[in-house]
């Protein structure tokens, strides 16, 4: 059996860190580590050699920063693909038939849209460039590792896809201590997003250390039918005495995570930062002869993700799966303009206002999933859908399913859309299948088929069925697998069509026993042209529950209608439905009899409080348009604060008031769910940006009460050798929400360059920032040179290696977990002690 052929069929070893190794060769700090491909290809030889004769059955490539994106930093853009090949080729070379090699693609180290500055398309271009060259050296892998935007590894693996034909892909997250990526990832909602755009193993590296990664295996393992990989860093950094960094896990300690995280269902293990061969030979004798889990602790019969098919959609940051024991799934229908006029001229300025409305209303109600449409007569649908679904997007974080019969709207949407969505729909009907499934099969869409021929409506269950099957069969020539097909037998008109409901009915069963396809049906539909048609409605979902209906299109605010599905819920005996059943239906009761009581209370008619209910009237509209105000920022309302804060200062609210008593008090509140794991970056970025807004518009009002710079000056910076931006951009977007002048000196800066970038603005405080662990010396270079120099500035520092303890150990004032924790830290050491630096 050859190397490629145990892919899958049981554990491989990846190699350990290249980065570090090559330090110790004498790789110059500042320098491009990957450029050493083509100037010191003889070390970069000797690091693969060192991995191969320790046991490492899979080499990645030197190319971590060889996006032409990175490389433009240091000037060798030009440089990309003969960079890549170069280091594909040495690793081939020493591989020999001893290992595979995998072409490593890394994350660009910036926020792509909605998030950032780079658009998804762009993101995709750049990707694709490093992915041609490195196929062009035919790897038998290419490996997308440490991203942290599933967003920008969607781009990654679409160009792999596009460019790397024919060569197998391996897709990899890297995690925070709480478990999730810091754009808010957890490891289920990435592993449903990946599988279904064709990856064929997903994972984890970096960041974090393996026990961290131990859970997250488990998680990703129950869904996904691909090998799991992990690629843990050798524990948290800190430096030693003498300025290096160092690593708490040693070979052994390392090593022996080996068979906890082959239990929980890795098939490909190895080694990120601070691993050596020293690690990966234990790491490879430990693993040696195991079987990987499942994720439940159970063997997997020796092929590593054999055989899973979890029906599922997910956004960003939440998985919905398709379960008998957790119960029917809600789809919300209101994003939808037939009949509804003002969300359909919403639609068509392309404001969206009601349409995040109605996702948040009905979020709220119960939905799990929200439909959108867009089909407005006479306007450009897929500019309406990308725009609606990001505008959704930022107002919830529910799965979507996309309404249309305009591939090219679909299109736009699924590009759009963060995460893994369902298609609304395809039928046998001429053109249809060959229209939408192509655009679902691309962006990794789960798809429903309503059960319609090319000789139309069906008549009985067993046609249904029969359409059905020939459904799964359309879906599953473009490559869409039987469980993301979603069969809806048709709800039909029981006023036009009686005869039909229980036919309907009969075809939930034999779908589900017969195809093992999961059902979906409009609810709705029903009732059409009937009177009291909430009745039917309930009535109707009532008879599907119990026939087995998986996911049902309602509208969650009609209150029988989810009141219907709780009862069902609780008396097919679903997981955890009584207890939701009970504290929604108590709630139901204790507002009941306050309206009761309040409803017995007689009105006064006094003359004499006249006035006082005035006086509380205006009270009243000020506490609402603040409490509109709060609810902005939270919610990162861009537009909307806008208009709220005009309204607030009609009403005569000082400018002051509105900033210390409503937008400050509410971003510190997005800040503090942000550190409890409740809001992701995301949802910090949006807030941030609702307050920006909010500032600049107020800034003219403010003038002649708060000086711009009021609160001090921070010169931000990432230290010299790292190019990374992500984490300082959103700390200076927080930092100037707080009223604070921020000067950013952008990346790979010099301890020079920012002592005097420093004395330049008359800093208060210098925060410093450094992704790598390689470049962490660097901070305590920039602390010395000021002590040295005598410059009196406290120095904040942060980054994803970074810790409180390391901090402490080179002097810093300050440390930073995250943007929210970085501008605390800042406030604090503020505090009555502006413009300190002097020298």
């Amino acid at each position: 059996m050859s190397m490629m052929e145990l892919f899958g069929k049981q554990v491989l070893v990846f190699d350990g860190a290249i980065g570090t190794q090559l330090q110790s060769m004498g790789l110059p700090a500042g320098l491009c580590p990957d450029i050493w491909c083509l100037d010191n290809p003889e070390a970069v030889r000797l690091v693969h050699q060192q991995y191969v004769a320790a046991g490492a059955q899979i080499l990645q490539t030197n190319t971590t920063g060889a996006s032409p994106l990175r490389l433009e930093h240091y000037g060798l853009r030009h440089k990309t693909r003969e960079l890549n090949l170069a280091a594909v080729r040495l690793a081939r070379e020493t591989a020999g038939n001893q290992a595979l090699v995998a072409g490593s693609v890394a994350a660009l180290g910036t926020l792509i849209e909605p998030l950032g500055p780079i658009s998804f398309d762009q993101a995709y271009e750049i990707f694709a460039e490093q992915v041609k060259a490195l196929a062009e050296g035919a790897p038998d892998f290419i490996i997308l590792e440490t991203f942290i935007d599933l967003n920008e590894l969607r781009a990654a693996l679409l160009a792999s896809k596009d460019f790397a034909p024919g060569i197998k892909i391996i897709a990899q997250i890297s995690l925070d201590h709480s478990g999730r990526t810091i754009t808010g990832t957890d490891p289920q909602s990435a592993g449903l997003v990946l599988q279904s755009l064709g990856a064929d193993a997903i994972g984890f590296n970096c960041s974090s250390g393996p026990e961290v990664y131990l859970s997250a295996v488990a998680e990703l393992a129950k869904v996904v039918g691909v090998p799991v990989s992990v690629q843990p860093n050798a524990g948290i950094p800190h430096l030693n005495s003498a300025g290096q960094t160092i690593f708490p896990l040693g070979p052994e300690d390392f090593a022996s995570f080996g068979p906890k995280l082959v239990g929980a269902g890795a098939a490909l293990v190895g080694g990120c930062c601070g691993t050596t061969p020293q690690h990966i030979r234990l790491l490879r004798n430990a693993v040696e002869g195991l079987i990987p889990g499942d994720g439940t602790g159970t063997c997997s019969g020796g092929t590593a993700g054999a055989g899973r098919a979890v029906t599922g959609l997910a956004s960003r940051s939440q998985a919905v799966l398709f379960t008998e024991a957790a119960g029917p799934v809600i789809i919300g229908e209101r994003i939808n303009p037939t009949g509804r006029k003002q969300l359909a001229e919403d639609i068509r300025r392309g404001s969206f206002a009601v349409v995040r409305r109605d996702a948040k209303a009905q979020v709220t109600a119960g939905a799990q999933i929200l439909d959108v449409n867009v089909g407005v007569p006479l306007i450009d649908e897929p500019a309406a859908m990308r725009g609606a679904v990001l505008a959704v997007q930022e107002a919830v974080v529910t799965p979507l399913c996309l309404d249309s019969a305009d591939p090219k709207a679909l299109a736009a949407g699924l590009k759009a859309f963060s995460g893994k969505a369902l298609v609304n729909s395809f039928s046998l009907e001429p053109g249809k299948a060959e229209a939408v499934l192509p655009v679902a099969k691309r962006y990794g869409a789960a798809v429903i088929g309503l059960t319609i021929a090319e000789g139309g409506l069906p008549t009985t269950a067993r046609e249904r069925l029969e359409i059905a099957g020939r459904l799964v069969e359309r879906a599953a020539s473009y490559g869409i697998p039987r469980q993301d097909v979603i069969i809806d037998p048709l709800a039909l008109a029981a006023g036009a069509q009686p005869e039909q409901v229980c036919e309907t009915l009969q075809a939930i069963g034999l779908i589900k026993s017969e195809l093992g396809c999961r059902t979906s049906l409009g609810i709705s539909n029903i009732s059409f042209g009937m009177p009291n048609r909430g009745f039917l409605n309930a009535a109707f979902l009532t008879m599907a529950l119990a026939a087995g209906l998986d996911l049902a299109i309602i509208n969650p605010l009609d209150e029988r209608i989810m009141d219907t599905i709780r009862a069902a819920q609780v008396l097919l005996n679903q997981e955890g439905s009584a207890r939701r059943y009970i504290s929604i239906v108590g709630a139901k009761k204790l507002v009941h009899n306050a309206a009761v009581v309040t409803a017995a209370v007689p009105p006064s008619t006094s003359a004499v409080s006249a006035p006082i209910v005035t006086a509380s009237k205006n009270t009243a509209a000020q506490d609402s348009v603040r409490r509109a105000l709060y609810d902005a920022v939270m919610e990162g309302d861009q537009g909307g604060i806008i208009v709220i804060i005009d309204a607030a200062l009609t009403q005569g609210i000082a400018p002051m008031a509105i900033v210390d008593g409503c937008l400050i008090p509410a971003l510190d509140e997005v800040g503090r769910l942000y550190a409890q794991g409740i809001y992701f970056l995301p949802q910090l970025m949006q807030s941030a940006s609702a307050m920006k807004s909010a500032m600049a518009r107020l800034q003219p009002e403010l003038k002649d009460v708060r000086a711009v710079d009021g609160q001090g000056t921070v010169v931000l910076a990432t230290v010299q050798g790292d190019i990374h931006d992500i984490g300082k951009s959103i700390v200076a977007l927080l930092l100037e929400n707080h009223g604070f002048r921020v000067i950013d000196l952008g990346c790979d800066v010099s301890a020079r360059d920012i002592l005097a970038g420093a004395r330049a603005h008359q800093a208060d405080l210098v925060a410093l920032s450094a992704l790598m662990t390689t470049t962490m010396p660097h901070m305590k270079e920039v602390i010395d040179l000021f002590a040295s120099e005598k410059y009196d500035c406290p120095v904040l520092i942060g980054g994803a290696a970074t810790t409180g303890a390391f901090a402490q150990e080179i002097g810093a004032a300050g440390y930073g977990n995250d943007a929210h924790e970085a501008v605390r830290e800042v406030r604090r050491l503020l505090s009555g002690n502006k413009n300190k630096g002097t020298s």
